[in-house]
């Protein structure tokens, strides 16, 4: 190879090398260029961004401490505030113990206990036994002859005296309160006849079991059952003869014992009470945890992993993911709302932009306040300021979901703190109602204020409804959030322009301001081409009222309405309402180029609104409002004119550029033009004419499909055809025709000066 071809080849390379990275280069922009690749690239953007704000300084870094040394670093404060739980459970235990000892002797929480039956009948055994082992042994001594019989079977009293110290002593072996019965109960007992003693024995087991374990017999109730115990004998459920009664009570109240025990279910209920009302043990946010020198304990270790200060690697990947799912959820539920309610939302890629800009925004804006560590702060979020903007800017509905999912965030953001989320909640809510059909620029200061006094009392109920900690703290805190509803309103006022023009995005107050007639598109039609501006005023009285008809935006109807026709102003007196005379110039032109000219008024307008600054959605209705209509005054004209010649017209010769109405608002504002040029042709208008004339209007429009791209349907169009009916019925009513006589005298009074309206035919 020579050396003079070598330079040649490798420049030849350079050029293939440079060709390919352009290759790429547009293979990048072509890829970029789709609307889907952008949206989804937004979406990711959006999502990082969100977790990357919810997840700053919610899991600081873990800080080394060694158990029993000193602390060497600078002090460390609770970056959150959480629950101390082994102090809480410890104040729990003591409370509940503590309840136990002061109510365990009460009767209340004393129940009796499922063996005082058995106790009761194992006591009246064993003293029975003993009365039973000294009969047995009075009898003995009776058959023996030692002891002599009376005529009644009983052995006379003083007989029984060296009985009874041996009597007494075995039965204050079962129950020492036998020391109390009297001699004559013990004797009587001894020497009662059989059958008597069969029978009180008896009766005695019957009363002493039933008291047991029907009666509740403590220390403090055991004066009050003695003193009630003739009564409990005497019962008639017991059937004991009166003769038996004394003694029964006697020997019943040697024998009772208390019979109480501890009624757990009760006990257990008493302590739960006491554990929930001790307050969890709080370590506040910013409260000092480690100075620096200060020996580490075991409470300080046990606070600090609770704050996840300590040993938190887990716990900062666990809250990572947690934050991740949790932000695609609300994502995804956005998402989805937009896609099954709000699908026009997904057409217009700028309204996305815009969610994603005011909730990144204001999430970063709570996420500063939350770092700055100052409680009132909390209450200053302009949460409210996105509702506001996205009422103006997007959809209603489409802002209180995202006012929604914003108080859910910011409730993350502050520590999980769900009297900030309701709090949150109410105030873009009451913004979105308040601000939601603003017809002026100055009316948002008293909405403002509204605003605001809706927020201050948002946080008194819910200090009330959540604690109060400090009355001081709780009127401060409602004091800025007043504040906050204020700022709102101002910071959306002030944002409002930019952002429209940042998105290319139109508000109801722009809009308001654009329906002004001294602005300058406006004020030079009505100088320069007042038949047009006439026809436009009237035309946004039609389509102004059949907007409220089928629930379309009326206000951009109406303004649409006004400009529709602003391309006019460079050919006046081409069109015929701003003629004059009877001149007409299309009579000296060949049709084709008077359809230019007509046709180019669509051209020319949607040119002077860009240069006037007038919105995209204005200049859209101006560049759709006739559609792809055919201009059939002059077709036909052409028609007639080479039918003599055999040649053909093609119809989109004459016809106008499109495209079609792509909304609502366009269609009105095409039907109400035809609907008004059409009805001012008509010589004397009478409403069956003028009915038929709508008839006529809407049927051509839609079997020509300038409708087929928006979602008017035929219940739309009956409305629409009624709206126009009435508005048409105010502007061409019945006028009083006045008599030649009243003319005659009106002249007269006026000194010969006055000249009656159309030689005195009409009058208004």
């Amino acid at each position: 190879m020579s050396k003079e071809t070598q330079p040649a080849e490798k420049s030849f390379a350079k050029q293939k090398r440079f060709r390919s990275l352009m290759a790429k280069g547009l293979w990048v922009r072509d890829f970029f260029a789709q609307k889907v690749v952008r949206e989804r690239i937004l979406v990711f953007i959006c999502f990082i961004a969100i977790v990357a704000i919810l997840q700053i300084d919610l899991v600081p870094k873990a800080i080394d401490v060694e158990l029993g040394e000193p602390y060497i670093g600078t002090e460390i404060r609770a970056p959150r505030t959480v629950e101390n739980k082994e102090k809480t459970e410890e104040l729990r235990e003591q409370a509940a113990v503590r309840v136990v000892e002061e109510n365990k002797d009460k009767l209340e929480y004393q129940t009796i206990s499922i063996e005082a039956g058995v106790e009761a009948g194992t006591r009246y055994n064993k003293i029975v036994a003993v009365f039973e082992e000294y009969r047995g042994l009075i009898q003995q001594q009776t058959e023996e002859g030692a002891l002599p019989e009376t005529e009644e079977g009983a052995l006379p009293e003083p007989h029984l005296e060296p009985l009874r110290p041996a009597f007494r002593q075995e039965l204050q072996k079962v129950e020492e309160k036998f020391v109390e019965v009297p001699d004559e109960t013990l004797d009587l007992v001894l020497t009662m006849p059989t059958t008597d003693y069969s029978r009180m024995v008896k009766s005695l087991r019957q009363v002493f079991v039933a008291l047991e374990t029907e009666r509740k017999i403590g220390p403090q109730t055991m004066e009050a059952v003695q003193a009630d115990l003739g009564a409990f004998v005497r019962n008639d459920r017991f059937l004991v003869l009166p003769q038996d009664q004394p003694v029964i009570q006697r020997l019943v109240a040697a024998m009772l014992f208390p019979n109480l025990t501890r009624d757990e279910e009760k006990i257990r209920q008493l302590q739960d009470e006491a554990r929930n009302k001790v307050e969890p043990v709080k370590i506040e946010k910013g409260q000092l945890i480690l100075n620096e020198g200060d020996i580490v304990t075991t409470e300080h270790i046990q606070i600090l992993r609770e704050l996840a200060l300590i040993d938190n690697s887990g716990n900062r990947v666990f809250i990572f993911f947690s934050l991740a799912i949790f932000t695609l959820l609300l994502m995804a539920v956005c998402l989805i709302y937009i896609y099954f309610f709000k699908k026009e939302i997904i057409k217009e890629e700028r309204h996305l932009y815009l969610l994603a800009l005011v909730a990144v925004v204001v999430l970063a804006v709570a996420k500063a306040i939350s770092i700055l560590n100052i409680d009132w702060l909390e209450y200053l979020v302009p949460l409210s300021f996105a509702s506001i903007i996205l009422v103006f800017l997007s959809d209603p509905q489409l802002a209180w979901v995202i006012n929604t999912l914003l108080s859910l965030m910011v409730g993350v953001i502050f520590d999980f703190n769900l009297t900030l989320t309701v709090f949150y909640f109410i105030n873009g809510t009451a913004a979105i109602y308040l601000l939601l059909n603003l017809n002026q620029r100055k009316e948002m200061i008293r909405r403002g204020l509204y605003l605001a006094g809706i927020n201050l009392f948002a946080v008194l109920a819910l200090s009330f409804l959540f604690g109060i900690k400090r009355f001081s703290s709780v009127f401060l805190f409602a004091l800025v959030a007043g504040f906050n509803g204020i700022l709102a309103t101002a910071l959306a006022n002030g944002f409002l322009p930019f952002l429209e023009h940042l998105f290319g995005l139109t508000s109801p107050l722009s809009l308001l301001e654009l329906a002004n007639p001294n602005m300058p598109l406006l004020k030079r039609l009505l100088i320069e081409a007042p038949g047009t501006y006439h026809h436009s005023i009237l035309v946004g009285n039609l389509a102004e009222a059949a907007a409220d008809a089928i629930g379309a935006d009326s206000l951009l109807v109406r303004v649409g309405a006004y400009y529709h026709d602003v391309g006019k102003l460079r050919r006046p007196y081409f069109f015929v309402e701003n003629q004059i005379t009877d001149d007409n110039p299309h009579e000296n032109l060949a049709p084709s180029l008077s359809t230019l000219i007509i046709t180019s008024h669509v051209r020319d307008g949607v040119e002077l609104a860009k240069s006037y600054g007038v919105p995209g959605v204005v200049t859209d209705i101006i560049e759709q409002h006739h559609g792809t209509d055919l201009i059939r005054y002059f077709y036909h004209q052409a028609s007639e004119q080479v039918q003599e010649e055999k040649e053909s017209v093609e119809e989109t010769d004459f016809s106008y550029y499109g495209p079609k109405p792509q909304s609502k608002e366009a269609a009105l504002v095409m039907l109400a033009d035809a609907v008004e040029a059409a009805a001012r042709s008509i010589g004397q208008p009478s409403s069956a004419r003028l009915e038929a004339l709508v008839n006529q209007i809407l049927k051509e429009r839609l079997e020509a499909g300038q409708l087929d791209e928006t979602n008017l349907t035929l219940r739309d169009l009956d409305k629409i055809k009624n709206a126009f009916l009435k508005v048409l019925g105010g502007i061409f009513h019945h006028r009083i025709k006045y008599p030649e006589i009243v003319a005659t005298e009106r002249k007269k009074l006026d000194g010969g000066n006055h000249q009656p309206r159309n030689n005195g035919t009409k009058a208004e």
